[in-house]
Parts: structure tokens; sequence; C-alpha cells
């Protein structure tokens, strides 16, 4: 238990770790924060609904083994009125249909059964049902994590149907504090979140090409384009008598590895433009976690949109474009009933590896954008979404007479943020939401990586600038 008080962590792993690997410690201090929530009072409310305060501290990790600590203090619906169905031993299966509308509980026997169903036709009790173990996925987030509002139960044998809708925080939580920070360690146990477009699980390098367009003249592919996103999340939650008070999330202390490389090969005079938006990552969840009887997720998602354009005067070959490190910084969203919206606001700093390799007596220009939004999903009640704009610009000259090849290499990198609360509570028919943004993070306007010129080298017949 002491090892995860917010003022000892640091000095318990210091100590600790030198007798005992990483590990195995990190182990430890999830053991001992398993045991810290608990239902610490019970009561009626005035209008006769009961309540369960429940407070906790622990420890988890996210999909990236990243340590966090969740800590909360909350007053919900007590009794009956959130049914956990992974602590229901009676419970031999649930099917979910692809909305999860209607949930389909299979019991061990016809008795256990009939106990459930009469629990879920009182009035008073079984407003929600929650679970992670049913393979149910809940909505859009693509986590196994259910929360569905009961509308109607029917019984046949040992099986009882729920017609369900979907379930909000606003109408469980009464009153309560949930807050969701990284816990910090020492930089060799130290992991962070990898958000990846078209990249490999660390972030690091191109899962592989992006073909962009080909025609017998001309042919366009990113045969070294990716985006890797380091960062790690939080969440910092209010809510007052079943209204949101004040809500943040987002990404904290983001790093960027990059790589904007364009593959050109033209037979003719001739131009070409490009642009499409994919979705190359679906809905992922970053981490999840349970309040009492309620599960808790943020998740995200990563639309991505390439534009590529070039225009050539005659026959060549090239690659060109970037490798890139940027440091962002924070870059999250926050809103609170008193004060609106603000915005943490980055100062980024970019560094830029050049890759050209040109062959041919050619004019050409061509430019490249790989804009992926990330957008982080907090508990279907805020999307907040930052979304980058990296330009490179590519102009190159080759000349026969003069055995010479020049180019021009530059760059734009703009930043905006945008959000979304949606506030939900169907039960007194209750929903609004607040929009925010987009607002301008930063612009680097255009900006030069480098100039070169080379005479050409003969190798294998080929004329390069390398």
């Amino acid at each position: 238990r002491r090892c995860v008080q917010e003022t000892g962590i640091n000095a318990e792993y210091m100590g600790l770790t030198n007798r005992m690997n990483t590990k195995a410690f990190i182990m430890l201090m999830l053991l001992a924060a398993s045991a810290l929530g608990a239902i610490v009072s019970s009561y009626v409310d005035t209008d006769g609904t009961p309540i369960d305060h429940h407070v906790g501290s622990y420890l988890i990790k996210d999909r990236n083994d990243a340590l966090y600590r969740v800590t909360y203090d909350v007053e919900m619906l007590g009794g009956n009125l959130i049914i956990n169905l992974d602590e229901r031993k009676s419970i031999n299966k649930v099917i979910c249909d692809i909305t999860n509308i209607e949930l389909i509980i299979q019991f061990i026997n016809a008795a256990e059964a009939a106990n459930f169903y009469r629990i879920v036709n009182t009035q008073s009790s079984a407003r929600f049902v929650t679970g992670s173990r049913w393979n149910c996925s809940d909505g859009e987030d693509n986590s196994m994590m259910l929360m569905r509002r009961v509308l109607k139960a029917s019984l046949s044998g040992n099986v009882v149907t729920l017609a369900t809708a979907q379930g909000y925080y606003e109408e469980s939580i009464k009153d309560g504090k949930v807050t969701l920070d990284r816990v910090v360690l020492p930089p060799a146990a130290s992991k962070t979140f990898c958000l990846g477009v078209n990249s490999n699980d660390e972030c690091t390098e191109a899962k592989g090409p992006i073909p962009l367009y080909s025609n017998k003249y001309i042919s366009l592919a990113c045969s070294n384009c990716f985006v890797g996103a380091k960062a790690t999340v939080f969440l910092d939650l209010e809510i007052s008598y079943f209204k949101l008070r004040r809500i943040a999330s987002g990404l904290k202390d983001i790093s960027v590895n990059a790589a904007f490389v364009l593959d050109l090969t033209a037979q003719y005079s001739w131009s070409a433009g490009f642009d499409k938006t994919y979705k190359i990552v679906d809905n992922r969840v970053i981490i999840q976690f349970w309040i009492g009887p309620i599960p808790i997720t943020i998740w995200y998602e990563i639309p991505l949109q390439v534009i590529a354009n070039a225009k050539i005067d005659a026959q060549m070959q090239a690659t060109a474009g970037a490798k890139a490190v940027w440091k962002i910084g924070d870059a999250y969203i926050s809103w609170d009933e008193n004060n609106g919206w603000k915005m943490a606001k980055p100062s980024p700093t970019f560094t830029w590896e050049p890759v050209l390799k040109i062959s041919g007596n050619f004019n050409a220009e061509a430019g490249l954008q790989i804009v992926p939004s990330f957008v982080i999903h907090a508990m279907r009640m805020l999307q907040a979404g930052v979304k980058m704009t990296p330009a490179l610009m590519f102009e190159a000259h080759g000349d026969i007479e003069k055995k010479e090849v020049c180019a021009d290499l530059n760059y734009r990198v703009n930043s905006e943020a945008s959000a979304e609360i949606h506030i939900n509570i169907p039960l007194i028919r209750i929903r609004y939401d607040k929009v925010f943004g987009p607002y301008s993070l930063f612009d680097t306007g255009v900006k030069p990586i480098g100039h070169w010129c080379k005479k050409w080298q003969f190798l294998n017949q080929t004329n390069l600038i390398n």
C-alpha cells in the first residue's frame, strides 16, 4: 500500500530497485495498488435513490505498458442500480448483437435467470449493466467494456434478454472527481504511448510504402512515409449532482519521429496530383480502467490525408524528401463550467535530415503533405483532436551541359486543435454539445531544409545526386 502514495512512489522506487529488477518492482506496485479501492459509505438520497461512495487509488498500464495512476473519489448510483455482469458467477455467457442493443444473458440454471430477471424488473433496480469479459465491443471505441442502460427485460428458461441503450456517465455518477496521470519513473523504466501512422510498433520507421498514383507516363509513391508520435495521456474529471463541471484530457510530452520521402519516375513531360484521406488506424483503446462498477475508456483514432503533386518537363527519376524529429510538448484541452475552454499551446522544435537522389536532364517541382489528425476520445464525453500539417516542397534542375544537378528542399508545419463535449442524460431528456476550434497551435511558415548543387557521379551509368 505504501508504494503507491503520492509522496512516496519515487523514493520507494529508487530504494527498492537496488534489490529487485524493474519488472518485479512494477508488479509489486500493481499488487499493492489493487486493494486501494472500496465503498466507504452508502446512503439514500432525498429522492430515494441509493448512493454508494467509492474512494480508491491504483496503478494500471496502457497498451504500451506505460504506468499510470488512477485516483477517484466518486458518489454513484448504488444498490442494484448498476450491475457488473463480470461479478455474477451464475452467468455462463453473454451474447451481444452487432449494435449491443440486445444482450442475451445465459445463466447456469433457470432459477438464477429468474432471480436476475426479478432484479432488473424492479423499478428501483438495474438502470445499468456493465462488464468486460463478454467480447462485446461497446460502440465506437472498440473496447470490450460495456456500459448499457436497461430498457426492458424478458425471461425464457435460463436466458434473460435485455433491450438496452448507451449508458452515460452523467446519469450514473452523482458527484466526484477522477484523475488519471502517468507515473514518472527513472528513464530506464519509463515508457510512452505510441500513436503511429504507417509506422512500426515503436514509432521509429515506416511499416511499408504507400502507392499514390501511376500511369504510363509518371508514377508517384511514398517510399518512406510515416508519422510516429510518442506521448502520454491524462484525464481530469469532475461531476457534481449528475452534471459535468470540469473535464480535461489529451496528449502531453509529445515527440514525433517521421519521414516524408516521395519517389518520382517520369518518362515524358507530365504533371500529376493526388489527394486522399485514409483511415490507416482504426479506433484503438489507449487505456481502460474501473471506478467501482463503472468502466472508463480512453481511445484514439488517426484519419490520415495524403496530398502529393509533381510537375516534370522531361525524363527523370528522383527520390526526394526528409526524415524528421520533432519535439512538440503538451497539446491538450480542458473545459469547465466557469471558464469555458482552455488549450495548452506547445512550443515545438524541428530537426530535418534531407533525402535526395536524382537522375536525368529536367526541371521538376514536387510537393508532399502527410496530414495526420490525432483524435483522443475520453469516456464518450470529450473528443479532443490535434491536426498536424507538415508540407515539404521540392524543386530541382538537371543540366547535362554543366553535368550538374541543383535542388531546393523547404518545409512548413502548422497545427490546429479542436474539441467537442457531448453531454447526455437521457433519463431526463437532456443533451447538449459544446464545440471548440479549430484553434491554431503553431505555424512555422516556409523554411529551408537546404540547397544543394552537385556534379553528376557516374554509378552504373545513372546520374545521381546523393
